[in-house]
């Protein structure tokens, strides 16, 4: 049986390197769109069996809802769920003293990069509870990490990382009784949009280290916070 598996903001970066990569192992593909994207429409020509292009807005539930709906009509089980959606909209960053309150920017970023994957496990839940691998995989990053931080400024995306990671372990908690498995994953820093062009690896480097652990079996007591090389990670 072809597995399945949901990527969130799968139109660029990461999350189309992942949609590509998982398309080329065979696996049936819903990509979650928040922008249309030529690129995934391309990508939909090459794969037009295995690839579904899903209207996504992780801060909305009702857009998730939709969402979920889309996959149930075309299967009945969901063996990954690939939480990539995420924003920086800090890149220079603001000093303590000149941070903005008024700005909306700070409860985007933790609406969509801390909460956004939470609404999407709850709601995608039942999915994946038919699942053969119930395997739940969230990008985090070095950011969010509190025993390794050095950093003075980019409030908003450290601390909805690091609530994300928070977020995960909970979750592990809870799932792992029903024999989920989840995972915390720092991609490493991408040439991407948000990685910057001097960034050390390109994002089909990374979406290669995360495949690999995604399909990898797990035990339940293996480390939930690991990095694309499959790594542990002390967070």
């Amino acid at each position: 049986m072809t597995e399945t598996v949901f990527v969130s903001g799968a139109e660029r970066g990461l999350g189309f390197a992942l949609t590509s990569r998982f398309l080329q192992a065979g696996f049936c593909v819903f990509a979650g769109e928040y922008q249309p994207s030529s690129k995934l429409s391309d990508l939909g020509a090459q794969f037009p069996e295995a690839l579904t292009i899903v209207p996504l807005d992780v801060r909305e539930m009702d857009s998730i809802r939709a969402a979920v709906k889309h996959v149930a009509e075309q299967t009945p089980s969901l063996d990954i769920l690939l939480n990539n959606a995420g924003i920086h909209m800090e890149k220079q960053g603001r000093t303590l003293e000149t941070l903005d309150f008024t700005n909306q920017h700070l409860e985007q970023t933790m609406a969509v990069n801390a909460f956004g994957p939470l609404r999407m496990v709850q709601q995608f839940h039942g999915l994946l509870a038919q699942g053969e691998r119930k395997l739940i995989i969230n990008i985090s990053s070095e950011a969010g990490s509190i025993t390794n931080c050095a950093r003075e400024r980019e409030f908003a995306y450290c601390m909805s990382k690091s609530a994300l990671n928070m977020g995960s372990k909970m979750m592990q908690n809870y799932l792992g009784k029903q024999g989920f498995k989840v995972l915390a994953v720092q991609p490493g820093w991408m040439r991407t949009d948000m990685g910057g062009p001097q960034a050390d690896i390109t994002p089909e480097y990374s979406a290669e280290g995360i495949f690999q652990l995604a399909v990898k079996e797990w035990k339940p007591d293996d480390p939930i916070y690991v990095d694309y090389q499959g790594m542990p990670l002390p967070w």
